[in-house]
């Protein structure tokens, strides 16, 4: 489990030129990084915890660090191929190294967390007023309706033969209302014809217990051809993760930054206790 992070330590002390140190940290915000607290304290039911960092974008260091991550092994390749084409990415962190992750991200500035139980309908985890016209899904050009746009999430827990799993699933949408008029962490239902989702820059996988699994933007992945070349639009991902990308136009971030959404399974032991090892060989006792 440490093998990534010291790849990611060496990777990112390479890339700021000295020994890094909290004190060199820049400021960002009104304040600095705090300990992250642990994620699942106080929580004894099943379901969905969601966590929205904040954290600086200094040039390319963080999608080179993200790089050096594992992989959600519970999406295909295929489909991480089809989410890099809508500029995003998914990895997996082990819960017990959340402290140095965020420390060797770069510090979270803003840590929220939502609370969604068992998580049925839709809830609004990222929301952003879109300053662009189009953008790439799935690697195509999308246009945009003047709506703000969200990531709405859904997972709830569910025992399966190989242990409980918190089934989760996301996809990018235009809000049903224009400018912001749905609060963060309302139910949104599907059903309505205002919302239009995208599915193609979606995903449903499966949470494991002493796991964390974070979302992401990442620049979308190239397309091949010959033909003569022109600037793409930013991705679906890019918005929603990298807002400070469309506003070229307006006053600039002392520092750019990148919103990180971590997908927490709760599934406590006492009602989801974790299947006793069997031997190699042997047969387990039958229940009368």
């Amino acid at each position: 489990m440490r093998r990534w992070l010291a790849a990611i330590a060496l990777l990112t002390g390479a890339c700021s030129g000295g020994t890094p140190d909290a004190n060199d940290r820049p400021e960002f915000g009104a304040g600095a990084p705090a300990p992250v607290a642990a994620p699942l304290d106080g929580i004894q039911r099943p379901g969905l915890l969601t966590m929205r960092w904040t954290v600086p974008e200094e040039g390319f260091v963080l999608d080179q660090t993200l790089a050096t991550m594992e992989p959600c092994p519970d999406l295909s390749p295929i489909d991480h191929e089809r989410l890099a084409r809508s500029g995003l990415v998914v990895v997996r962190i082990p819960i017990d190294e959340l402290q140095h992750a965020v420390d060797i991200l770069g510090g979270s500035y803003s840590d929220v967390r939502t609370w969604h139980e068992q998580a049925i309908g839709w809830r609004d985890c990222v929301a952003e007023t879109a300053s662009v016209k189009r953008v790439l899904v799935d690697g195509g050009i999308t246009q945009l309706d003047g709506r703000d746009v969200r990531l709405l999430v859904r997972g709830w827990a569910i025992p399966t033969h190989d242990g409980a799993v918190v089934h989760v699933e996301f996809t990018p949408a235009e809000a049903p209302e224009r400018r912001g008029s749905v609060p963060l962490g309302t139910t949104v239902e599907t059903a309505e014809d205002a919302v239009r989702e995208f599915r193609r820059a979606g995903a449903s996988w499966m949470l494991r217990r002493g796991f964390i699994d974070l979302v992401t933007s990442c620049a979308p992945s190239a397309v091949g051809g010959t033909g003569p070349t022109t600037d793409l639009p930013l991705s679906i991902g890019e918005v929603l993760f990298a807002p400070d990308l469309g506003t070229a136009d307006s006053a600039p971030q002392a520092l750019p930054r990148r919103t990180l959404l971590l997908l927490v399974p709760s599934l406590p032991p006492q009602l989801f206790p974790e299947a006793a090892p069997v031997a190699s060989g042997s047969i387990a006792p039958s229940t009368p």
